[in-house]
């Protein structure tokens, strides 16, 4: 799961009428929500969740499939998991999911993760942050579809709320598996 965390943060930039949003700050800054997108995605072989992305820009899923970054953009990365027998598989029923950060993973395994990245779309680390505790309840699945809420601690102490309706995007996983050409930096 760690790798796929890792991955998803390649993700800078498709997404829902009502793509979501978040409540509270992180290191004091807030995070707004314009778009958002979900995808099952395979991490390896036998290895598989949901993936759900939201950002504080537009047409994610374009930008997904195009490798496109904004400057200043925010972005919260959400995934879960059922975890039974040593495989993680995509969720196929609503349900809450407990963070976890390594270790041995809860039957329903989430992470979280907020990204900030500078006017040169390069990541400042010391302004994102990862979720510590807490957890992501699934509402609605629905093909790429993973819509609900989250209710977590950050590693910075922050503890935000949101919810999230995202438009399918197969092209997170592209994304993921960092295929295609390089990224470019767009205003």
């Amino acid at each position: 799961m760690s790798r796929m965390v890792l991955a998803l943060g390649v993700l800078a930039a498709c997404g829902g009428s009502d793509a979501g949003s978040v409540s509270g700050t992180v290191h004091g800054t807030a995070v707004s929500v314009a778009d958002s997108v979900s995808a099952a995605i395979t991490i390896n072989t036998n290895q598989h969740a949901a993936a759900i992305l939201l950002t504080s820009t537009g047409n994610t899923c374009s930008d997904l499939q195009n490798r496109v970054e904004h400057p200043s953009e925010k972005a919260v990365i959400i995934t879960v998991a059922d975890y039974a027998n040593l495989t993680l598989t995509t969720p196929t029923v609503p349900g809450t999911y407990s963070i976890y950060q390594g270790g041995s993973a809860p039957p329903k395994a989430a992470t979280l993760q907020v990204l900030v990245d500078d006017l040169n779309c390069n990541r400042v680390d010391n302004m994102g942050a990862k979720a510590t505790s807490g957890t992501v309840t699934i509402t609605s699945i629905s093909g790429n579809h993973f819509a609900g809420s989250f209710d977590v601690v950050l590693d910075s102490t922050d503890h935000i709320k949101g919810s999230f309706d995202p438009m399918e995007c197969p092209a997170i996983q592209s994304a993921i598996d960092n295929t295609g050409s390089a990224s470019s930096c767009q205003p």
